[in-house]
């Protein structure tokens, strides 16, 4: 399923601005969240591949409880 960014960012509990600057850190790092471009309706606006999203969602979670318990 794909998502709108609006759509996503709720799906992973993080504001709209906050999810778009995730994506774009993650992109520059080589990794890429996106849905096919040509399964856009409007190749302005870009839409999400759920399987992908909720994976990142669950490794940053697993980061951040390390992170914590490291502490």
């Amino acid at each position: 399923m794909f998502l709108t960014t609006s759509q996503a960012a709720d799906l992973v509990g993080l504001p709209k601005e906050q999810f778009r600057s995730a994506m774009s850190k993650e992109r520059k790092n080589g990794k890429e969240f996106h849905a096919p471009k040509e399964e856009w309706a409007d190749k302005r606006t870009p839409l999400w591949d759920e399987k992908k999203v909720l994976a990142w969602a669950k490794a940053r979670k697993k980061r951040k409880k390390r992170k914590k318990d490291a502490e």
